[in-house]
Order: structure tokens, then sequence, then C-alpha cells
């Protein structure tokens, strides 16, 4: 009888040595790929999927002929890339798939050291879905004095926005006679239109494709589109190891940039990690920031702390609309490589219930949106010179960004069911033409009168004018 308990202790502590060992092996292998992938892939350049750890089998696009990504820290241009397949964690065999990229997306084309980092880990499957041949030819453009922005390509066209003296921009498109040129509003996802002789061109303005004024969709960049699905994580006894997965992080002070993942609109100013099964959901965790979802038509803010899913069908595409939010597990999001991403963050916790309440219902007891109310009323005949101060202080006074603001009064209309959704886009459009300081270089006004939220015409009572500055080098009427 001594014997066979001997046996059975002797068998006991060699099942915890060997798990023991297993996991300080995994440990080991985990943290040597991260630092590798740290050290390979330091160089990786705008729009470039650097190989970080083995194994990954890459597909290049047709006609693509030049074209090597086989070991650690080779290079491709995204462009070039038609899918990556990475393998799971397997200790045996000493692999764990690890690959990262840095791409454009909407950033952009004067600030080239500014990227959208990507990083997969695991049993990952990335497709790009942007079409080769949509190519979008850009200008900087340089302003040599305060410069409206319109929403047409005339004077009749509504003031969306400004740039002030000596701001620099990239022009993405221009019209027929080449004497406006359409740019993306300043701390804004829209796009609105420059008359050209106030600007200096770095470039030639004719390699700008010819856009209808009505036009404000922008191709997507390389792999600014994608599809991409996640393995189920297997038990692989390795307590160190993440789930897979894929992280995305926004670089800092470019405000938000744009994806579409398995056919859902991500609009992002932070990091994020996304899981995507085939046939369940797509799962997108906003672990610092803010970030924007859209699918089916429906739009969720998900804030720091909060995860949200939208159904799958088996080929990776939405088949729903985005279900409420949830609080994500901290103890699966433990062991996120974060430390490899460009910008050192912290996870989120997860948001309580009442929290998580308040996001998904940013226009309830709260107020219109969070804690600010707004009288779109009592702004008629307000002076700019103190419109702009007054709202970055009250933005400040409850802490929260601009971006983060113009978000929650966008979901808080999704809320209303889009009751006066003309006043509160006017409202956004003059809340960004404030420079971000809050003082505008010369006082104007707004009350009765033109509409800012469609550029129409004049003369609906009680609705906001657009901006207007004095002192502006500007032909007349003015642009």
């Amino acid at each position: 009888m001594r014997l066979f308990r001997k046996v059975g202790l002797m068998l006991v502590v060699l099942c915890f040595a060997t798990v023991a060992a297993q996991d300080d092996t995994c440990s080991d292998l985990v943290t040597q790929a991260l630092t590798a992938v740290q050290e390979v892939c330091a160089e990786t350049g705008r729009n470039q999927a650097c190989y970080g750890n083995i194994s990954i089998d890459a597909t290049p696009r047709e006609a693509v002929t030049d074209f090597t990504f086989e070991q650690q820290g080779d290079l491709v241009n995204v462009a070039a890339v038609q899918s990556l397949r990475l393998r799971a964690l397997d200790v045996a065999e000493n692999e764990w798939g690890i690959a990262l990229m840095r791409l454009q997306a909407d950033l952009p084309d004067a600030l080239p050291g500014q990227n959208v980092t990507f990083l997969m880990f695991g049993d990952v499957e990335i497709e790009n879905a942007v079409d080769p041949s949509a190519t979008v030819p850009t200008v900087d453009v340089t302003t040599a004095s305060n410069v409206n922005i319109r929403t047409l390509p005339s004077t009749n066209g509504g003031i969306a926005g400004s740039l002030a003296s000596g701001e620099v921009t990239t022009a993405n498109g221009r019209n027929e006679a080449s004497d406006w040129l359409r740019i993306r509003i300043p701390e804004s996802d829209s796009f609105g239109w420059v008359y050209a002789p106030l600007l200096t061109v770095t470039g030639d303005v004719a390699t700008l494709n010819v856009v209808d004024s009505l036009d404000a969709e922008i191709p997507f960049t390389p792999m600014q589109a994608f599809y991409f699905r996640t393995g189920i994580a297997a038990d692989v006894g390795c307590t160190e190891a993440p789930p897979n997965g894929l992280l995305i992080q926004t670089p800092e002070g470019v405000g938000e940039i744009n994806l579409r993942a398995n056919d859902v609109d991500i609009t992002l100013g932070s990091t994020a990690y996304l899981e995507a099964i085939p046939g369940d959901e797509l799962s997108i965790s906003v672990i610092e920031g803010q970030g924007e979802i859209t699918a089916q038509g429906e739009t969720v803010i998900v804030p720091a702390g909060a995860s949200v899913g939208v159904p799958l069908d088996e080929d990776m595409r939405a088949a729903g609309a985005p279900e409420d939010l949830r609080p994500y597990d901290p103890a699966a999001f433990s062991n996120l490589p974060i430390q490899v991403l460009p910008r050192t963050i912290e996870v989120a916790p997860p948001l309580d219930e009442d929290a998580l309440l308040d996001a998904q219902n940013p226009g309830g007891a709260g107020g219109f949106a969070g804690d600010m109310e707004i009288d779109l009323d009592a702004l008629a005949g307000l002076d700019m010179a103190m419109f702009c101060p007054i709202m970055n202080q009250m933005l400040a006074d409850i802490g929260m960004s601009r971006d983060e603001y113009v978000g929650l009064l966008r979901q808080a209309l999704v809320f209303s069911g889009g009751e006066d959704q003309a006043d509160v886009e006017g409202f956004i459009a003059l809340l960004q033409s404030c420079p971000v300081g809050g003082e505008l270089p010369a006082p104007g006004d707004f009350g009765a009168g033109g509409d800012s939220g469609d550029g129409g015409d004049s003369g609906g009572e009680g609705e906001l004018e657009a901006v207007s500055w004095s002192g502006q080098a500007e032909s007349a009427p003015r642009p």
C-alpha cells in the first residue's frame, strides 16, 4: 500500500513538473518572439508588412512578381499582399505566427512618419479588400491666409470649416477647371473645397483626380479595408500566450482614422483588439480611447473598457447590426502584446454596468450628450469669439475631447431617431471650425439666416449661419 502511495505521489509531482516545464517553455517562446518582432520590424515603413515570427503563409496579388515574405524581417508593400495566414502557437514546433503592418489608412501624405499599426498574432488570416487599381493621387497645399472651406466648389457652397494662415493639408481631388481643390476638413471625417488661388501647391494639381462635387467617398488605401478571421483559441497550457487576434493602434495627435473590417466601418482614435469567428461574430474591444462602429446602417460608440459584437456569416461578412455594449474580461486581455505597439498604453479596466448604460444611451438622463446640454436656439446671435472659448472650457470641465463630444452628439441623434439632425450637424460644423485653442483670428458672428448644416441657401429662420471671418484674403465673392 505504501508503495502505491509513493508511486501515486511521484506521478502527481511528475505531472506538475511537466506542466510547469511546458509553461516555462511557452513563456520563453512568447517572450523571445515578441522581442524579435520589436527588433526585426523596427524599420517597417508606411504601407509595409513585416514578417515578425514564424510561421506565416503569404499570398501575393495577381501580376506581382517581386515578392519575398519567408523569414523574420522580410518586408513587402501591403498593396502587393492578397492575404496573410499566421500559424497558431505550437510549443512543440516552436512556432507562433506574428506579423506587423504600418498603414497610411486615411492619414494625409503630409504626415509620413505617422501610421496606423496592425499587430496580428496566433491563428489569424487577413485578406486585402482594397481594389489594387483604386489609387488616390494627392498634393500638399499651404494657405497664404485664413481661408474658408466650402461644401461645394463654389461661393454658393456653405462654409464647412476653415484653414488658418500657413496651415498645411492634403488635397485629394479637383473640379474640372482645377480652380477648386478638395481637402479633408481638419478634425473631421468630412471633405470640403478650397479656392485654389488662395493656396500654395507642392506638386502638380493636374495629377489629382477630377471628382464629383457631391462625392464624399475616397477609395481606400492599401489594407484600409480587409476581411479577417481568428481561430478559436485552443488550450495549449500556456498562461503567457495572448488569445489569437489583431491589435490596431492609431497615432497620437492626428484625430480619428477610418477602417473597414468584414464590411463593418470602424472609426478609431485609440487602440482596439479585434477577433472574428466565421458564423459567429466580429468582436471589437476598445482598450484605450474610443471607437465608433457602424454596421447595417446602425452606429455604436464604444468607450475604453467595453466591447461590441457584430454578427458574421460563414463568409466573414457582417450579417447584422452592432449588438449591445458589454464589458470585456480583463484576465483574457492581461497578456495582449501591447509592448510591441508604438504608443505606450495601459489596458483600460472593464466598464461597470452603470457606465455601460450611460455609454449605450448618451441621450438619457445625463443630458443631450453626456453631461452637456445644448440649447441650439440660445446660440443664435452669439459672437463666435465667445462661442469657441466657451465650448472649449465646457469640454475641459467634463474632461472630454472635441472628437469624443462630436461622437456622442451623433450617437444621440441615432437614439433620437434623427430628429433635429440638420441643426445638430450645423452645430457640429461650427464647433469643428473653432481652432483647438478656442480663439478665432478675427471675430465674427452667427445668428438667424444661413444653414451651415447642408450648405444650402440662406433664409431659414432660427437656423445657424456659417462662420464668417473678417480680414480674410478672398476674392469677391469670398470663397
